[in-house]
């Protein structure tokens, strides 16, 4: 499947074709997100080294951060199952055991995710962080396994991108991914144990634990798939690793039920293979802010300490010039100021206004003016405008919606894989068994401020609609009943609460509703009852009171 010299000159292409993109992510990098600045040297990156060098004006960065919060908030929001999956079959969906069984899963593989010792939150976090800053990001979900090497859940690693390279297939999808990374050999050593490569033994034997051994994970569909073998042949992808220290040499050769690493792109422009983001975006109006603060720096100090011009005789003379200091030499005899500012108070008016219109520029890109969308709201303001504005930030926030495709669901089946492999898929019903043995997949539902923002459109409509009856309908008791057999409450609560992210956990189950229906009901019952005794309680006295006291 794999020849060495072939993944190295693939290798050398793939390298060749991004170099382009290196140029702008370095950049991008060196003042956006200075942690991950390391595309050209990064065999010689140090650990604490000072990263600021090109950085006087640090508002991209905190825009940066700022959108990558407000991505996680919308698309992934903690505390909530977001990404739910289900059999891609509404009759089997209608089996309440299937439903249940669905639900214990996604559950579970929440509970996988949110285990503190997995990873995934500060991963993910860095992952955003890639994309947005070089349009692209690579996650390695994987089985974490204790000192035992037993496993004891999944594990999330966020990958530099500066080492990874792509191709893609005829239909744009990645199908090709080379991971280009160095180990020291004692790390080598732990990772492979014996199956490690000659070079990783040889520098163990010659007592050089610390010495660089370059590798190169390759990813690739499996051009002799042979579906229903057991062995790496009945796996659609390939994966191995090659070992460039020394004489190239493969190893680990095996393969994958599904993409194990998942890399997407944040924005893929046509005939190119990575992707391009906000940061390239804006990265003008970045290079502008640095410069434009330098600038205002220089000019606030030339304020507050001019230079001082003085008279070529005092050439001579030693003149203190600080703030509390008597400056002697400054004043002749005659009262005459010997030392004059040679340069007046800057107006800075101009450039802090370009500054400011420069900061907006950066805060559009990353999506920062959605967190203040509602800061201009008025009280007047009615539901159907409230819909519409979430229905305008859905819009504005689409390109997010671009990673549930190449990125989230992707690696929720590869999550599903690895739930597989721990065993934690064994407890599955027959109906699903059989279902995915004749080929029915997996679909894949998202609950998060994304999706609710973009079905707000559908909620706007109607409270706009209920606005316009409202005049028809005005004094008419009958007018409203019709609009609401035509719109039934129960089914526009289930649409608003799904639209104003109310958890469903909040709802009533079928049987408290069916206990508050049967309370409603006797109420309504004693209350008859109560209202027909008052009738039949007078006509007693009225008789009562029409008989004579001695007619017995």
């Amino acid at each position: 499947m794999f020849d060495a010299q072939q993944i190295i000159k693939d290798q050398e292409a793939m390298a060749q074709e991004r170099r382009p993109f290196e140029t702008l992510m370095q950049e991008c990098a060196e003042l956006l997100l200075p942690r991950q600045s390391n595309f050209r040297n990064l065999a010689q990156m140090q650990q604490g080294q000072n990263l600021q060098t090109r950085i006087f004006d640090e508002y991209a960065q905190q825009a940066l951060e700022q959108g990558v919060s407000l991505f996680e908030g919308y698309v992934m929001p903690r505390g909530q199952i977001w990404q739910r999956w289900e059999i891609d079959d509404e009759d089997l969906m209608k089996i309440q055991r299937v439903r249940a069984w669905c639900d214990r899963k996604n559950a579970q593989l929440f509970a996988l995710r949110n285990d503190p010792r997995s990873g995934f939150a500060g991963q993910v976090h860095e992952s955003v962080a890639s994309l947005f800053c070089f349009g692209m990001q690579s996650m390695w979900p994987d089985i974490r396994r204790d000192m035992a090497r037993r496993p004891v859940g999944l594990s999330y690693k966020s990958e530099f991108v500066g080492q990874t390279y792509v191709r893609e297939d005829a239909n744009g999808l990645i199908d090709t991914i080379h991971n280009a990374f160095s180990l020291h050999a004692r790390q080598a050593a732990d990772k492979w144990g014996d199956t490690a490569p000659e070079a990783v033994k040889k520098a163990m034997r010659d007592d050089l634990p610390d010495a660089v051994i370059e590798f190169i994970h390759v990813i690739a569909p499996n051009r002799r798939f042979e579906p229903g073998q057991l062995d790496a042949s009945g796996k659609p992808i390939a994966g191995a690793f090659l070992c460039k220290t020394g004489s190239a040499e493969l190893f680990q050769t095996g393969g994958y039920r599904v993409m194990p690493r998942i890399v997407s792109r944040f924005i893929n422009a046509p005939n190119e293979s990575y992707g391009r983001c906000p940061a390239f975006t804006i990265l003008p109006a970045v290079r502008a802010t640095q410069q434009m603060m330098v600038d205002i720096m220089v000019a606030s100090e030339l304020s507050a300490r001019p230079p001082m011009g003085a008279h070529s005789d005092m050439e001579d003379r030693m003149v203190r010039y600080a703030a509390g200091e008597i400056t002697y030499g400054a004043i002749d005899s005659r009262g005459q100021q010997m030392l004059r500012p040679l340069i007046e108070g800057a107006d800075l008016q101009g450039a802090m206004a370009m500054l400011d219109k420069l900061h907006g520029h950066i805060d559009r890109a990353f999506y920062v003016d959605m967190l203040q969308i509602r800061n201009d709201m008025k009280s007047h303001v009615t539901d159907s405008q409230l819909f519409q504005r979430d229905e305008e930030k859905g819009m504005l926030l689409g390109p997010f919606a671009t990673q549930e495709t190449e990125w989230l669901s992707p690696m929720q089946e590869r999550e599903i894989d690895l739930m597989d492999e721990l065993g934690l898929l064994d407890d599955m019903p027959g109906e699903v068994q059989e279902a995915l043995d004749d080929g029915i997949g997996l679909r894949t539902v998202y609950d998060n401020g994304l999706s609710r923002a973009q079905e707000a459109g559908a909620a706007a409509g109607y409270f706009r609609m209920r606005e316009q009856y409202a005049g028809v309908a005005q004094n008419d008791p009958e007018a409203w009943a019709a609009f609401n057999r035509k719109y039934p409450p129960d089914k526009v609560l289930d649409k608003l609460g799904r639209v104003n992210g109310v958890p469903a956990s909040w709802e009533a189950t079928d049987e408290e509703r069916a206990a508050s229906e049967e309370a409603d009901a006797q109420r309504q019952s004693a209350q008859d009852m109560l209202a027909m005794l008052g009738p039949v309680s007078d006509a007693a006295k009225n008789l009562s009171a029409a008989v004579p006291a001695n007619a017995a």
